[in-house]
């Protein structure tokens, strides 16, 4: 069942799939109560690139199927073209995917809280922001996927190698970026440096993008930190066709067994 929901906070919308109790599944010899488990589904959270909206993954991807045949509620929140950080001078897209719609996801849908059963990626902008928020939030995410992702949009906005209209607005003054939780190579050692578990990444990109350099300098920095990576290359560009192969992929490799 696909759902947009009303999120009351300004210009901010929020695309779900949410997987039905079917006469299927009670042919199965599952109950209502058994499909749901005690915590009940587990949450992808999708994120969307530069320029798209939260309805992108609904409209150009098969996730709507990935999401029933999987027992997965999937949330896929906008982000503009904030990049999912709280902007220097604009919308808090940190804290409004990881506290305002965190908490209405799961007062309103049948979903787990627990960070096992949380997972979050995206594509291109959105890979940047799925990496850098699960890498920040261990109480939130367990498992992070990025395709095709601008893993250093924030590094080459610094060195002035990047620039979209409204990106100083984002990211602020290009001297203060580096080393900063902006910069996802500073925020992964952070992360690895305050010990416990680090969560498993999946990262893939096209032999045809012209991001593949970013994202192979990434997984090289992340196995070196401890990290335990899967990657994923196919001959695709930046486009809607690898990232459905890919989403599919990711999900294949989720801890998705019955919720408890």
């Amino acid at each position: 069942m696909r759902l947009q929901i009303h999120t009351g906070i300004p210009d901010v919308s929020l695309d779900a799939v949410v997987p039905e109790y079917t006469r299927a599944k009670k042919a199965q010899g599952l109950s209502e109560k058994e499909y749901y488990g005690k915590k009940g589904l587990p949450v992808l959270w999708l994120l969307h690139g530069a320029f798209g909206s939260s309805g992108d993954w609904m409209r150009y991807s098969q996730i709507e199927l990935f999401a029933e045949e999987n027992g997965l509620i999937v949330a896929c929140p906008s982000g503009e073209n904030g990049a999912y950080v709280n902007a220097v001078r604009g919308a808090a897209w940190e804290d409004i995917v990881t506290i305002k719609l965190w908490g209405l996801v799961h007062t309103m849908l049948p979903s787990s809280v627990d960070p096992k059963d949380n997972f979050i990626a995206g594509l291109s902008m959105g890979g940047y922001g799925a990496l850098r928020l699960g890498l920040k939030y261990p109480d939130r995410y367990s498992r992070i996927g990025s395709f095709s992702g601008g893993v250093d949009i924030a590094g080459r906005y610094a060195a002035g190698t990047f620039s979209a209209p409204g990106s100083e607005d984002v990211f602020g003054p290009r001297e203060s970026v580096p080393g900063s939780d902006l910069d996802l190579f500073a925020v992964l050692q952070k992360r690895a440096a305050q010990g416990g578990e680090l969560p498993p990444i999946y990262l893939s990109c096209g032999t045809k993008d012209a991001l593949m350099a970013d994202n192979l300098r990434l997984r090289a920095a992340l196995e070196k930190a401890g990290y335990l990576v899967t990657w994923q290359e196919e001959d695709y560009g930046h486009e809607w066709r690898f990232w459905n192969r890919q989403v599919e992929a990711f999900i294949r490799t989720l801890p998705l067994g019955q919720a408890e």
